[in-house]
């Protein structure tokens, strides 16, 4: 059982690295949200390949395909509130709101699979949620009302449902395999949808050349968001939908180590991640007592 949690604990880590990564990519490079949900969705799928080396996939049950192919949808729209936030916001803030928005995972799964924790497993989740959110924030930066409020909200309701629906098909089929490699074979299609609208097709086609650009960067992201979703498929096949959600909300935590990391690597500051020693201490504390509270049975 330990091996799980520590499989689930990588999602966060690869997570907090890409969202620093596509931060970058969609202020300096893409201005219009629904473009770089293109080439992130067609990129993604290139890794489709590497399933393979997971486990042979099966056919899926017809009800399990049409839930495939709403995983499909939800991985693609997801992206533009999240994409359209990180132009209007700090990547921390935007981190913390997505944390935020995971309060939504208990509810849909009582709703939706009847999945009910004891107490202190409950306890365990909302103590994350508080410590991860007070880590990267300042303190009169996350409640103050506004577009990013919103759009995080929106995009971590469609994570969130999208981790349900995941659970419901490892639920009805064995095979995890199975959850990754259909949504992201039809992600990778219906990505293409975006060329029937001119604007968007006008802007894709201006943008291509700094997509080859920075077409390594790209796959760098992918890759890291695809062992990301890896683990979170792996775990999630094991685990409650509560449970992943409640590790997956320690990103935060990862982001402020990367934060400081990164600059130094490649010469770029995120001032917005600079956090007092007792906050950090606090914060890294309560997640601690969150997490051994969430995996208590």
């Amino acid at each position: 059982m330990t091996a799980i949690y520590l499989i689930a604990f990588l999602a966060p880590c690869f997570y907090a690295l890409s969202i620093l990564i596509e931060s970058v990519l969609s202020l300096d490079i893409f201005k219009k949200p629904a473009t770089m949900c293109f080439f992130v969705s067609l990129t993604n799928s290139l890794f489709v390949p590497l399933i393979f080396f997971l486990g042979i996939p099966s056919l899926p049950t017809v009800q399990n395909f049409l839930i495939y192919i709403i995983l499909a949808i939800l991985d693609i729209i997801y992206l533009y509130p999240y994409y359209i936030a990180l132009k209007r916001t700090d990547t921390s803030i935007v981190s913390a709101l997505f944390t935020t928005g995971k309060i939504f995972v208990p509810i849909l799964s009582y709703i939706l699979l009847k999945d009910v924790l004891t107490p202190v497993q409950y306890v365990g989740f909302f103590t994350i949620l508080f410590a991860s959110v007070l880590l990267t924030t300042k303190q009169t930066s996350l409640f103050r009302v506004n577009n990013a409020f919103y759009l995080m909200l929106i995009a971590s309701f469609l994570w969130s449902l999208r981790m349900i629906l995941a659970k419901y098909t490892l639920i009805s089929d064995p095979i995890w395999v199975n959850t990754l490699i259909y949504p992201n074979l039809l992600s990778g299609t219906l990505v293409f949808t975006c060329l029937m609208f001119k604007n968007l097709r006008k802007d894709i086609k201006k943008h291509t050349s700094s997509y080859f650009h920075k077409f390594k960067v790209f796959v760098l992201n992918e890759f890291i968001s695809f062992l990301a979703l890896v683990s979170t498929i792996y775990a999630l096949s094991r685990l409650s939908p509560v449970v992943s959600a409640a590790i997956e909300a320690t990103s935060p935590l990862f982001l402020l180590v990367f934060a400081s990391i990164l600059p130094l690597l490649f010469h770029r500051k995120f001032q917005e991640y600079h956090v007092p020693t007792l906050k950090k201490v606090i914060c890294f504390v309560l997640i601690i007592i969150g997490v051994i509270f969430v995996a208590s049975t």
